[in-house]
C-alpha cells in the first residue's frame, strides 16, 4: 500500500512510519525543508522523504500526481507542549489540514485517516464512546473537531473513506523532554524533588508503539468514522507517576499536592475501545509498568549522561 504520511518527523509520526515500513507498506513523507528528522534516522533508505511543505500547493500537487497514494495518514499539527492547547497556531493547522485534505481527495486518494483528540469530548465520568457528545473547551480541541467535521464532509463529496482517530494519553521513546512524564523522570533521576497535584485525575495511557499500530490498523478498507485510540483502562495520574518514580528508584521525591489542579482540570478522561478492538488490534504491552519502562530508561540515561 502506498501511504502518504504527514508529520512523520514527530513523536507519534515517527512511530507510525516505523510501523508502516515494518509491515511492508511504501511510505512517502512530505516534510518542510530544514525540519529536524533525527527521529527517522533508523528509517533511512526504507521510506521516501519529500522536501515539500504542506502549504506549498504547487509542490504538493506534483507530489500527489507522482505518488498517487492509496491512503493518507495526517498527523501534522502544531504540538509545542508549552502552549499547544491555546496557541493561535492551531487555527493555521486547521486551515492547512482542510486545504491538504481537499487536494488529496481531488487527486483521487480513496481514504484519509486524520488524528483528533480525546479533548473533543464533553465532560463525563464514564468511558468516552465515539457516539458521545462533543464539547471542546480549548482552542486546540475546537480546531481538531472542526477539522473532522469539515474533512468528513469533503470525504463524502468525493466518495472517500474518512477515519478520525481520537487519541488519548501517550508515552514512549522520542517523547518531548518537556512533557510531564519525561520531566518527572529527569528530575527524579537527577535527585530533584518534583511537585505535582494530588494526582487523582483519571487518564488512559498507551505506549506510542501500540498507538502507532492502532493508527496503521485504521488504514484498512471498510473502517470509517471516529475511533478511540487508547488502552481502555482508566488509571489515576498518581498511579502513573508512582510507577514512573518506582522505575527510577526515587518515589520519595514525588511531592503530591504541592501544586493545585489546573483551572478547569478534567478529572476523568478515558475511552471505550470496543470499535478499535473490533479491528483485531490489541496492545503489545501487557500493563502500565512494562509500557513505561523504556521511556523511563531513555530519560534516565539522558539525565545521568
Amino acid at each position: 500500500m502506498m501511504v502518504l504520511l504527514t508529520g512523520a518527523a514527530g513523536f507519534i509520526g515517527s512511530h507510525v512510519a516505523r510501523a508502516l515500513v515494518d509491515r511492508g507498506d511504501e511510505v512517502i513523507a512530505p516534510l518542510r525543508p530544514g525540519s529536524a528528522r533525527d527521529r527517522l534516522a533508523d528509517l533511512s533508505g526504507r521510506m521516501r522523504i519529500a522536501n515539500v511543505a504542506l502549504d506549498d500547493h504547487q509542490q504538493l500537487d506534483r507530489l500527489l500526481n507522482d505518488c498517487r497514494p492509496d491512503v493518507m495518514i495526517h498527523l501534522a499539527w502544531y504540538a509545542r507542549p508549552v502552549d499547544y492547547l491555546v496557541s493561535p497556531a492551531n487555527v493555521q493547522s486547521l486551515a492547512t489540514t482542510v486545504a491538504l485534505v481537499e487536494r488529496v481527495l481531488a487527486s483521487g486518494c480513496p481514504k484519509v485517516v486524520g488524528v483528533g483528540t480525546c479533548l473533543e469530548y464533553a465532560a463525563s465520568d464514564a468511558l468516552r464512546r465515539e457516539s458521545d457528545p462533543t464539547d471542546p473547551v480549548s482552542l486546540y480541541a475546537s480546531c481538531k473537531l472542526a477539522a473532522w467535521l469539515v474533512t468528513r464532509a469533503l470525504g463524502a463529496q468525493h466518495g472517500a473513506e474518512m477515519v478520525w482517530a481520537r487519541l488519548f494519553h501517550v508515552h514512549g521513546p522520542g517523547e518531548d523532554p518537556t512533557r510531564l512524564i519525561p520531566s518527572v523522570v529527569r528530575a527524579l533521576a537527577a535527585g530533584r524533588p518534583f511537585d505535582v497535584s494530588p494526582g487523582l485525575q483519571v487518564r488512559d495511557h498507551l505506549h506510542v508503539a501500540d498507538l502507532a499500530a492502532a493508527i496503521v490498523t485504521l488504514v484498512e478498507p471498510g473502517i470509517t468514522g471516529v475511533v478511540n485510540v487508547c488502552r481502555g483502562v482508566p488509571v489515576t495520574l498518581r498511579d502513573v507517576l508512582l510507577t514512573v518514580a518506582e522505575l527510577v528508584g526515587r518515589p520519595d521525591l514525588l511531592r503530591f499536592g504541592a501544586r493545585a489542579y489546573n483551572p478547569g482540570e478534567v478529572m476523568f478522561l478515558a475511552g471505550d475501545t470496543t470499535r478499535l478492538r473490533a479491528t483485531g488490534w490489541a496492545p503489545r504491552f501487557a500493563d502500565l509498568r512494562s509500557s513505561l519502562a523504556d521511556v523511563v530508561a531513555e530519560h534516565v540515561h539522558a539525565a545521568r549522561g
